[in-house]
């Protein structure tokens, strides 16, 4: 029926798994869990490690880091059963009935998105509110917000496929570190005719970053969109659209102007208690037009 993979990374999963194997016990399904550590530090593992002896659940632990992709795709591949549920590590669930809101809309022919979610208050480490207001502004959008765009606003914390259309369709190791994975598997499934049915279903995301570690993996995201934009490997983003109007409106010279005069108040913005998302996008077209015109 169903297997649940999660990759690890620094994270204590035991919460997520006795909930998932909870909910699947009470339907009586036939699952497995599979738990794949991408080289955590030691405290993680010695946490994680009890669940190896747990029924139906496989912790494994990785000799060498794999990174987002790869791991994802070995997760993929050792599942054995009809569909596979993707979560990550940072994932909390709190909906009862999160296991059978999936498992009773289940097509052979579909991948089903079930969203993200992030708690409504203010995280207490002011250095973790970039992350946190980015995520509930730009992030935690209901199915009803997606299924405006569905392969854009596809995820891969919290979906649901058949393990036939995994086998054809893995996720691109090409693509290393942090971002746009998700987006170019979507266009997979696109280019492919699969549909992304999207449902309120959603995880709650714990896995807040500090300010400078979201900073800098932002940036690692936005030199990655510009090497599939370049390579016309993606389709158009909403980063990479704003791109292409000021260059339609020969208005990129303008930007940069404007910019370099507000930047020190920008990059400050972002690191305050009240960052702007419009400033912190603006910052991230800053980025993308110097990778695309160095």
């Amino acid at each position: 029926m169903l297997s649940i993979v999660i990759p690890i990374f620094n994270q204590d999963v035991r919460p997520l798994v006795y909930t998932l194997m909870k909910q699947c016990n009470k339907l009586n399904i036939n699952y497995q869990i599979l738990c794949f550590d991408d080289c955590s530090d030691q405290k993680f593992k010695d946490m994680n490690q009890e669940l190896a002896f747990k029924i139906n659940v496989n912790y494994t632990e990785m000799t060498e880091n794999l990174g987002r992709s790869k791991i994802r795709n070995w997760l993929g591949k050792a599942a054995y059963f009809d569909y596979i549920l993707f979560l990550d590590g940072d994932s909390t669930v709190k909906n009862k009935d999160f296991i059978k809101n999936y498992i009773s809309l289940v097509q052979p022919d579909q991948v089903i998105y079930g969203g993200r979610q992030y708690y409504p208050k203010k995280p207490r480490a002011k250095k973790k509110i970039l992350h946190w207001k980015y995520g509930t502004k730009r992030e935690a959008l209901s199915a009803k917000k997606r299924k405006k765009d569905p392969y854009l606003n596809f995820q891969s914390n919290n979906f649901l496929i058949p393990e036939k259309i995994f086998k054809q369709h893995h996720f691109d190791e090409k693509i290393v570190g942090y971002g746009y994975e998700d987006l170019m598997y979507a266009y997979q499934l696109q280019k492919s005719g699969i549909q992304i049915q999207h449902i309120d279903n959603p995880v709650i995301h714990d896995g807040l970053e500090l300010n400078n570690v979201f900073i800098n993996k932002t940036k690692n995201a936005v030199s990655n969109l510009a090497t599939l934009y370049k390579s016309g490997k993606l389709p158009s983003t909403r980063l990479t659209q704003m791109y292409e109007n000021l260059k339609q409106y020969n208005l990129i010279q303008a930007f940069n102007w404007v910019y370099k005069k507000k930047e020190k108040n920008i990059e400050k913005n972002m690191l305050s208690d009240d960052p702007s998302i419009t400033l912190f996008n603006a910052w991230k077209l800053h980025l993308l037009i110097k990778d695309l015109t160095s």
